[in-house]
């Protein structure tokens, strides 16, 4: 048995980091409790809603966690705490079934040759790989949230409770561009111990942290640490796992293997992360990294709603501001997203930002780099106003625009693939300049292209030249009348080349 989803027991390509698997976090926000009414425990029967019916307001509005103690009553122990909100940390278990052809024994072999036997189709194995991980319930219809890679593939999920009870479960929805899925149980029992969703934003550094899971299938485990930084970007670190919006709360709390998808508590008793990944203890201890629950929120309601995230988008491509970028072009060096490019009609094009501006702030979140501006606008809703001020040869110059949607401006289908433009890193791992190649956003698994194709996947050329939007477009109705044409892909480190 493996944990995390298959993965997380592996250190990833470049060996720094490892994906864990769901634990479940308690920090201090510096924010006086308030008192919460009882909370029910299991026992007398009531008909849970439908997961579709499961959404903002019985998550976001959860009252606290019953009898969590304040500060001043943990001053010898964090027992009472942990007593407080144990019963919402779950396992999961899920185990993929693998099909293969088995081979055919010499001897079987050289008798059916020989005419003494019959010929017979082949026979199919079946092999069973299982994962755990853990998550964490936060409605009490059996919703349970954890990271994608824990049930990333999986053709059985069973939820077990503290109590030991395993439930049945599916996953109703996951998102691996940030590693966010929710999951729900099959069974409906009555009066589940429920978290309470804090909020990310206040989180501070140097806030206390306790971490909740099932390490290496130990059994519940409890271990406490601080809020070492946020904002966090592990970039091309996490290797197999690429997450495209980072955005992590790093904790020294002690976690291992086993603790991916779950929560990450305050002193309130509040969920204020997700634990996703730790750097490889070989290289430094207790670096952990957790997803901002204000995010994971509002995936799990998009996905419990509808099935799927639908994301900001502003139709630009750009890298990080640098004092050496500053220099070239004049001007007094601030951290930020310097556009390289801006798609002419997209909605940062109409709002006036041009190529060379220098992105600075959105709302009111400071912007220090093109993958934070990139977080920040995929968790922004389409059609809603944003107040974007940037840079334009040393001015400040602020401007609102109209959020687009991503697959509205720039994306396209093709061959049944999403794909988007590349970004700075992509562009670089790429060698290629700004506009040329295109990334696999996702694949119908009903398309022609599935099980070819993957998300994460670079399309760099097109029969012996660079790909951009404008030959993909031209290339569809070619492929349509029978024109062969040679796509090259580049897949982690590596290239190949697909014929149309």
């Amino acid at each position: 048995m493996t944990q995390d989803g298959g993965a997380g027991l592996i250190v990833r390509r470049a060996g720094l980091v490892s994906v864990l698997a769901s634990s479940f976090f308690l920090g201090p926000c510096n924010r006086p409790p308030s008192g919460a009414p009882p909370s029910p425990a299991r026992g007398a029967a009531a008909e849970p809603p439908p997961a579709a019916a499961v959404l903002a307001a019985p998550v976001v509005a959860a009252v606290p966690p019953p009898s969590v103690p304040t500060p001043g009553e943990m001053r010898d122990s964090v027992a009472p705490l942990v007593d407080a909100v144990k019963d919402a940390v779950v396992t999961i278990q899920s185990t993929k079934i693998l099909r293969r052809i088995m081979r055919e024994d010499p001897w079987s072999a050289f008798l059916r040759n020989q005419g003494f036997g019959l010929d017979e189709p082949p026979r199919i194995a079946e092999e069973r790989s299982q994962s755990l991980g853990s998550g964490f319930i936060f409605d009490r219809s059996g919703v349970v949230l954890t990271n994608n890679h824990v049930v990333a593939g999986a053709d059985e999920v069973v939820v077990k409770l503290s109590d030991e009870k395993s439930v049945k479960a599916h996953v109703v929805g996951s998102d691996p561009a940030t590693d966010v899925a929710v999951v729900q149980m099959d069974e409906s029992l009555p009066r589940l111990a429920m978290v309470t969703l804090g909020d990310s934003d206040r989180v501070r550094v140097g806030d206390y942290v306790l971490a909740i899971g099932n390490p290496l299938g130990l059994g519940q485990t409890v271990t406490m640490g601080i809020v070492s930084a946020k904002n966090r970007v592990l970039d091309e670190k996490l290797g197999g796992l690429d997450p495209r919006y980072e955005d992590f709360i790093q904790t020294d709390a002690a976690i291992n293997q086993g603790n991916s998808g779950g929560p990450l508590f305050n002193f309130r008793g509040e969920v204020v992360g997700i634990n996703s990944a730790i750097i490889n203890p070989g290289v430094a201890m207790n670096v952990g990294f957790a997803i901002p629950i204000n995010l994971a929120r509002r995936v799990a309601e998009q996905l419990l709603k509808g099935g799927k995230v639908s994301r900001g988008f502003l139709g630009v491509g750009g890298e990080d501001f640098t004092p050496e970028h500053a220099r070239s072009l004049g001007m007094p060096f601030v951290a930020g997203a310097l556009l390289n490019a801006v798609t002419q009609g997209g909605p940062a094009f109409t709002a006036g930002l041009r190529p060379n501006d220098v992105v600075v702030q959105v709302n009111d979140t400071p912007i220090g780099s093109y993958r934070r501006l990139s977080s920040v606008t995929a968790q922004l809703r389409p059609g809603e106003k944003a107040r974007v001020v940037f840079l334009r040869e040393g001015r400040r110059v602020e401007t609102s625009l109209v959020v687009g949607a991503q697959g509205e401006a720039g994306e396209k289908i093709f061959l049944g693939v999403e794909v988007r433009a590349l970004d700075s890193r992509e562009l670089k791992s790429a060698e290629l300049a700004p506009g040329q190649g295109l990334a696999v956003a996702s694949v119908d698994p009903r398309g022609p292209a599935s099980g070819v194709l993957q998300e994460g996947d670079l399309l760099v050329g097109v029969n012996r030249q660079p790909l951009t939007l404008a030959l993909l477009k031209a290339l569809e109705p070619r492929l349509r009348l029978g024109v062969r044409a040679y796509l090259v892909v580049q897949r982690g480190s590596s290239r190949f080349v697909l014929q149309l």
